[in-house]
């Protein structure tokens, strides 16, 4: 029979259950957020299980599958898509290609693959799992709307803002016509929605969206739910492009202090909110202030989450333009430098983030009045971004 398992002995029913009990004392502790955790029970249970029922058990496969999810939660996305891999050709062999557990592992590789910002083939993995999901289980079933709002997701990372736009939309009318208005999965898609707008540059209908579902998240899951507060974030966001900086300070001075109060002062969630912060006292040309602000910021995301985090390159960065704007254009070359370096180091020389960095350097150069060493990194940075 096809996908049947070699005969083996029949194993322990007491052993059998005992795995079955420590599988979901792992699942919950995934549920708790512990995934470090989580990952070490699954993957001792998924080797007592090959042992006891072999490779190929659904069992088996359904603990090696959550051995990558656990992964994946926890940044590890390259050895997640490792982990993945065989769990995908293990249940296509064992249950079909398109049955349901072998579609859901196959979408897991789409989002890591994304998760890797090798977006092209998880587009196409999208493409094809979606393809099978409309064919087994019709167009508006739940797990076809997820693989819909993720392809939109995907879609939006490779610069298709338009079909992610259109995408998501449709996918958010269908969740709230099925799901309800204030269901979380409605509420996930139409942020994708307000997300794809901003990119659009249709920032006031972006902020209609954000404060709608920071109402509906606040009503469903309460004023602290980590939903709600990165609702109400977006919102600062959105009113902070369209200009409105006084607004969006007094919202991302509330928003500190929400997190600081629910997660504490260093988590990495609290410290953005500093960031929009100090961004808008920027707007307001309260330099010193936005200065004290993005310093401080800095220091802290430096200390938990290191040098070449991606947002503790940002705070540097902020920490350059307001020492720019006050005049301190030495002090400001040197910030601009550390961003620099440290991008070329992680991104590479030719990353489009690496260059507008660069870039920074040479307007710094400039008003130094070093202006051949500016013109001379100019030309660096347009040769860069030349090569194919």
């Amino acid at each position: 029979e096809p996908g049947a398992v070699a005969a083996r002995p029949a194993p322990d029913p007491a052993a059998v259950a005992a795995l079955a009990a420590r599988h979901n004392g792992g699942l919950s502790l995934g549920r708790l957020g512990r995934w470090e955790e989580a990952g070490e029970v699954h993957r001792a249970v998924a080797a007592e299980r090959e042992h006891l029922l072999g490779e190929d058990h659904p069992d088996t496969l359904t603990s090696r599958y959550e051995v990558a999810f656990t992964l994946s939660r926890t940044g590890r996305a390259a050895d997640a898509l490792r982990a993945y891999r065989p769990v995908v050709e293990g249940r296509a062999r064992v249950l079909g290609a398109d049955h349901p557990d072998t579609l859901g592992a196959r979408q897991e590789v789409a989002y890591v693959l994304g998760r890797l910002g090798r977006h092209f083939e998880a587009h196409q993995a999208y493409t094809a799992v979606l393809a099978a999901r409309e064919r087994t289980m019709g167009p508006e079933h739940p797990d076809t709307l997820r693989c819909r709002h993720n392809l939109a997701f995907n879609l939006s990372r490779l610069g298709r803002l338009e079909d992610s736009y259109r995408m998501a939309s449709e996918v958010a009318e269908a969740r709230a016509r099925i799901l309800g208005d204030d269901h979380p999965d409605t509420l996930v898609t139409r942020c994708e929605v307000g997300y794809t707008l901003g990119r659009l540059g249709r920032w006031s209908e972006a902020l209609r969206i954000y404060r709608d579902v920071a109402g509906a998240r606040a009503h469903a899951l309460g004023d602290d739910h980590p939903d709600t507060l990165a609702a109400r974030y977006e919102v600062g966001v959105s009113l902070g492009r369209l200009g409105h900086s006084a607004e969006a300070l007094t919202l991302y001075r509330g928003l500190a202090e929400d997190r600081t109060r629910v997660s504490g002062p260093t988590d990495p969630e609290t410290l953005r909110a500093r960031h929009g912060l100090g961004v808008n006292l920027g707007r307001m040309a309260r330099w010193e202030e936005a200065l004290a602000e993005a310093r401080d910021v800095c220091a802290l995301r430096e200390r938990v989450l290191g040098p070449d985090h991606v947002d503790t390159l940002v705070s540097h960065r902020e920490v350059a333009v307001g020492l720019g704007w006050l005049g301190r254009w030495p002090d400001a070359l040197g910030e601009y430098r550390t961003v620099a370096d440290a991008r070329e180091r992680v991104l590479g020389a030719a990353h489009p983030d690496t260059l507008a960095s660069r870039n920074d350097e040479a307007h710094c150069l400039e008003q130094l009045g070093r202006a051949t060493e500016a013109v001379e990194l100019y030309r660096r940075v347009a040769a860069l971004r030349q090569r194919p």
